[in-house]
């Protein structure tokens, strides 16, 4: 039997389980794409022909894909519910403070050992000491799992049993990140407008800060070679407003921000690096 199944192997999911086999666990993986699972078998992980055998083949089961729709669509089902009982499912997928809140009463009532999860890195922080991941559900289990988790980088927080907190700080963490993003970007489109080098803004901030990134990626025009595309902002903002309509809260913020987004769709910059949004501001 392995230490724990893996299922989904995108670019996070592969980040994690990579980092999980370099911990020395013995994993299995799986993907609804095939392909992907072999790169992890010629490095010793069991491959999974279906789901069930993912599943069945460890006590602890790693879920990181899109969202939770698609882990309820290959988990909640006839074929798989009846060998999910007694295992721990830690759920990495993104979503919302009530999508974890229903999936934890879901697994909960099916037998599972529910712990929700939220990841504040990208891919390439998995395994260092800058990985930030969040965690909560029953504290006994978080314990029981811990050392299995530990590979996975230097800041593994565990939050308690509000199961809602990893998604609720995600969220929180990216309103504002998002909202740095638009505010430097606003901020270069000024020096344009006042003929000031916007590479003087840039000096402005530390090395590796996220407005003197966005500042050089406008610089070189480097829109093609993204960090993080308008496509992931957009899901992102999506969310922010889905949970701002939750919870009952102002959802002004989230809102403005999606329209600029939205026009940077239509613009054609759904690919490109979110530094795109000045090509928008540059359009009176």
């Amino acid at each position: 039997m392995s230490d724990i199944s893996v299922l989904g192997l995108g670019l996070m999911g592969g980040a994690l389980a990579r980092a999980l086999q370099r911990g020395n666990h013995q994993i299995t993986v799986w993907n609804r794409t095939p392909e992907k699972i072999e790169p992890f078998e010629r490095d010793g992980a069991v491959g999974a022909s279906n789901i069930v055998s993912a599943v069945t083949a460890s006590p602890v089961i790693l879920v990181c894909v899109d969202n939770y729709t698609v882990t309820e669509s290959f988990l909640c089902t006839d074929e798989v519910v009846p060998h999910l009982s007694g295992r721990t499912l830690i759920q990495l997928s993104t979503g919302t403070p009530r999508e974890a809140l229903k999936a934890s009463a879901w697994f909960n009532d099916h037998g599972v050992t529910y712990i929700d999860g939220a990841i504040l890195v990208l891919p390439a922080d998995i395994g260092t000491k800058n990985t930030q991941i969040l965690f909560a559900g029953p504290e006994d289990a978080f314990k029981r799992i811990e050392p299995l988790l530990t590979c996975l980088g230097g800041d593994l927080r565990y939050l308690g049993e509000n199961v809602r907190a990893p998604a609720t700080l995600d969220l929180a963490f990216l309103s504002q990140r998002f909202g740095q993003i638009l505010g430097a970007i606003h901020g270069i489109r000024l020096c344009e407008s006042e003929d000031v080098d916007a590479d003087l803004f840039a000096t402005l901030f530390a090395e590796g800060e996220r407005p003197r990134i966005l500042a050089q990626v406008i610089h070189e025009d480097g829109y093609d070679n993204p960090n993080v595309t308008v496509r992931v902002w957009d899901v992102v903002l999506q969310r922010i407003q889905r949970q701002a309509q939750d919870a009952k809260i102002n959802k002004e913020f989230p809102e403005f921000a999606h329209r600029i987004v939205k026009r940077a769709i239509t613009a054609g910059y759904l690919e490109e690096d979110v530094a795109a949004l000045i090509k928008v501001l540059r359009d009176n």
